[in-house]
């Protein structure tokens, strides 16, 4: 099981190299098509400024004191990020700075006038740990949505986990399946244009709708008209492979990569499509008499025209060079700060014993493609096991490299190598050596035909966890990126990150009559097996 990929973001980094934030930012929204509308953002907060000129024209110049508490708790967030060599917060830094500013040397009216727009700039952030995380709740719910409705129309269809799959019709002599199979993978959960659409919902709200209220309901609303475009680009799938055939609605699949057919490409539309028309429709709901009224007051506004007055020049000049000399002070501090990483020495060792009770192992070696998708420096034992009871299992520790965040979770490559993940839990394992650790547990399966035309499902089990440099260990991906941020700050220590793997096959069943107990036997005879192999390679406590 491949369980390493690199990650392009906004924080990929070196040990001992650092990149600018814009840098970083640029890299990754020039790249990524997904998160090329952040591109927009600074050209239309610069429209959002401009439309509102003339009103900023007649605005004094009345700064508050008040501004040195969100400008300093960006300066700190800049200085966190400083010193974990990692862009986020430099982002909410800028937010944060930006606000500081604009309070303490124009005042409130000014933040008033030009709230949206600042909140606005937040679309500017390409935020990849949300598009992971929320990707994947979205992805059952998107199949069962669905399902549903395919139900609805006569067309028997069951969802399980992230795949869509025809149901078994006995009278028509047809298995689960059969008609058609699609999995919801990330591309088609609705996550990869929920962003976009969540920035068009807020600038449509903001030029068409007057009462913050309706704002917010169109905003908020971005998201299921998201999910059920999504919705629909499944119905068009399903209904071109029932026509047409797979290979016509959805693609080939050419070994771990799945080419889209110009059919799927289209259907793809039906997210914006279907999207659009929900966050119009809403609001001809919400303000529909009034939303051209609405449209023209952000025209260039009327009556005399002024300067910006500057009641308190004094207090004004000293509120601007507190603005000017404050981040100054903080590139100082930075400046002085220690950020020589001491990389620690990795809490496991690549080695994993042939023999383990009654299981005899048997190594493994790295693929050819593992090696050209892997960091520099990545480094891979890997160990095939089979029981005198015909158990087999296969057990993998992966070490990082020079990338940092070498290492992600196993459901990002899975999908990608036709497994379907249908649920994710934690399950505590004891240790022979008496440490007790938490592993994540993937439930997995994929179909295939039969010799005989009986659909089979292949079934799978998938354990890992994450290892650090002191022997800390944790079961999610997000809490040991967060473990290395909070130690490379207050420790100036990075680690060395490793991740287990077990993987369990299961025997192959007909779809449909899978037998539960095999699931429960397997789990029990993995956790017994990991408890007798992980303090062989975890060499820290």
């Amino acid at each position: 099981m491949g369980n390493t990929l690199r990650d392009e973001s906004c924080q990929q980094w070196e040990f001992g190299q650092r990149h600018s934030v814009l840098h970083g930012w640029a890299k990754w929204v020039s790249k990524y098509a997904d998160w090329q509308f952040c591109l927009l953002v600074p050209l239309l907060v610069g429209w959002l400024v401009w439309l509102r000129r003339e009103e900023l024209r007649r605005l004094p110049w009345q700064g508050t004191w008040l501004g040195l508490l969100p400008m300093g708790a960006g300066l700190f967030f800049y200085w966190l990020g400083y010193k974990a060599d990692t862009g986020y917060p430099a982002f909410l830094a800028v937010q944060f700075v930006l606000a500081g500013m604009i309070l303490l040397v124009l005042g409130r009216a000014w933040m008033r006038t030009l709230g949206f727009a600042w909140l606005f700039l937040f679309f500017t952030w390409p935020m990849q740990p949300l598009e992971d995380s929320v990707a994947s709740p979205l992805r059952p719910r998107t199949a069962a949505m669905a399902a549903s409705m395919l139900n609805l129309i006569g067309q028997p269809t069951i969802s399980e986990g992230s795949a869509l799959q025809s149901a078994p019709e006995a009278e028509k002599g047809t298995q689960t399946g059969d008609l058609f199979r699609l999995d919801v993978d990330a591309k088609c959960s609705g996550i990869n244009s929920l962003f976009a659409l969540m920035m068009i919902s807020a600038l449509l709200g903001y030029l068409a709708l007057k009462h913050p209220r309706s704002r917010l309901i169109l905003f908020v609303c971005s998201v299921p008209l998201a999910v059920a475009g999504n919705v629909v680009r499944l119905l068009l799938l399903v209904a071109g492979t029932l026509a047409f055939g797979s290979d016509f609605a959805v693609g080939q699949r050419m070994g771990d990569h799945q080419e889209m057919s110009p059919f799927h490409t289209f259907a793809g539309f039906a997210v914006f499509g279907v999207a659009l028309a929900g966050m119009f429709a809403l609001c001809w709901l919400l303000e529909g008499r009034e939303m051209k009224s609405n449209l023209k007051r952000h025209a260039a506004g009327s009556g005399a025209r002024g300067v910006s007055a500057i009641p308190l020049p004094r207090r004004t000049l000293s509120q601007l060079a507190a603005a000017l000399l404050l981040p100054l002070a903080t590139l100082g501090l930075c400046a002085g700060t220690d950020i020589s990483f001491h990389v620690a020495e990795p809490g496991v060792a690549l080695k994993l014993p042939l023999s383990l009770g009654d299981y005899q192992g048997r190594e493994f070696d790295m693929t050819a493609q593992e090696k050209n998708i892997l960091d520099e420096g990545v480094k891979l034992v890997r160990n095939t096991y089979s029981s005198t009871t015909g158990r087999q299992l296969m057990a993998t520790v992966i070490l990082s490299g020079r990338v940092k965040r070498s290492l992600h979770r196993p459901e990002v490559c899975l999908p990608g190598q036709g497994w379907t993940v249908t649920d994710s839990t934690h399950v505590p394992i004891l240790l022979e050596d008496g440490r007790e650790i938490t592993a994540t547990l993937l439930r997995i399966f994929h179909d295939k035909e039969g010799p005989n035309g009986a659909r089979l499902r292949a079934r799978a089990l998938n354990l890992y966890w994450y290892v650090g440099s002191d022997g800390t260990t944790c079961p999610e991906h997000y809490e040991h990126i967060l473990l290395t941020y909070f130690d490379s700050i207050f420790r100036n220590i990075q680690h060395r990150w490793s991740m287990a793997s077990i993987y369990i096959p299961l025997a192959e069943q007909i779809v449909g009559q899978e037998d539960p107990l095999i699931e429960l036997g397997a789990l029990e005879d993995a956790r017994a097996f990991v408890s007798k192999l992980a303090p062989t390679f975890m060499t820290k406590r």
